[in-house]
């Protein structure tokens, strides 16, 4: 009786076909919207705002989103988490939003009135359908061939209430327009999202599709104070590709136990000495190079190191009045 009062949405099991449904956060997420948008126009306070919602629309932020996607020990998901799964959302034409996302979103869901129909099994919910059923059953069997079976079949979809089709996200004409390239890109979408889901700490942009290469959002911080180091050095250093500096850096942290503050003063280094500053023009030279650099480096400290010693006088005799006044045996 409780959920009677609450409502329901009808979930359909094309889902299932979706890429993305083996990911549970995306799963759970989708859910989520549709239970959480409105079944009909209203204001809602929100932030201390009022929000004018119209029906399949909810307004939230990818924080509070990211609130009800736990794992099992109980962390929320983040919120740039949340944002790359809307992202996924909004490219198969599911969703639209607007507004600030800190402020608030508003999610408006695709063909919601879908969703929103109410499910009655009672056969006088869709009188068309059934009453074309009805004909087309009643027919008596004549052996007629593939064809009248044919004709048959087309004839009882045709008669369907709109509410018995699955829902795709999108509307027909959209599919039809899109289909000739979504299928070659529902892989390369999967295999985005696996790679997402396991490291959310990857910066947005900074990553290739499968996740090859990647880097957090510190490491690119690295990798572009390094660029203007580099570029005192050399002006017309063209601008490198974000993506391979920011996955080196992140290699030489992660396979190498560098430091972030270990790579950028190794390469001070080498920037300001006379042979490496127009050889070590990139982290992948840096890492290439890091032991004979590290090696360089010690050894001109050290040397560095006597040279600032009190140098010997050897014109100076002070030392032999000791021998002089020792006793002879």
């Amino acid at each position: 009786m409780e959920n009677q009062k609450t409502g329901f949405i009808p979930l359909y099991r094309s889902v299932l076909k979706k890429p993305w449904a083996k990911d549970v956060f995306l799963r759970t997420l989708w859910e989520n919207l549709l239970l959480g948008a409105a079944r009909q126009p209203y204001t809602a306070n929100f932030k201390g705002r009022q929000w004018p919602l119209q029906t399949g629309q909810l307004v939230t932020t990818t924080a509070d989103l990211g609130l009800k996607l736990c794992d099992r020990e109980g962390r929320p998901s983040s919120r740039h988490a949340v944002d790359r799964m809307l992202d996924v959302f909004e490219r198969e034409g599911m969703i639209s939003r607007s507004g600030e996302k800190r402020k608030g979103t508003v999610i408006t869901i695709t063909n919601y009135e879908q969703y929103a129909q109410k499910i009655d099994d009672s056969p006088a919910q869709f009188p068309a359908h059934n009453a074309a059923h009805t004909a087309e059953h009643n027919k008596p069997s004549n052996g007629a061939s593939s064809e009248g079976d044919a004709a048959h079949t087309a004839a009882h979809k045709s008669a369907q209430f709109p509410a018995h089709h699955e829902q795709q996200g999108n509307n027909n004409n959209k599919n039809i327009k899109r289909s000739s390239f979504r299928n070659s890109d529902e892989s390369r979408n999967d295999a985005t999202e696996k790679f997402l889901s396991r490291h959310p700490e990857a910066i947005d942009g900074i990553y290739t599709p499968a996740g090859k290469s990647w880097g957090t959002a510190d490491d690119l911080r690295a990798a572009r104070w390094i660029y203007q180091k580099l570029l005192v050095v050399n002006a017309s250093l063209s601008e490198p590709k974000w993506v391979e500096w920011a996955n080196t850096i992140r290699l030489m942290r992660m396979v190498d136990r560098r430091t972030h503050r270990e790579i950028c003063e190794l390469l001070v280094w080498a920037s300001e000495d006379d042979f490496w500053d127009s050889n070590i023009l990139s982290p992948s030279g840096l890492r290439k190079h890091w032991e004979q650099l590290t090696t360089q480096r010690l050894s001109r400290h050290n040397r560095a190191g006597h040279a600032r010693r009190q140098p010997i006088d050897f014109n100076n005799t002070d030392w032999i009045n000791g021998v002089l006044d020792e006793k002879p045996f």
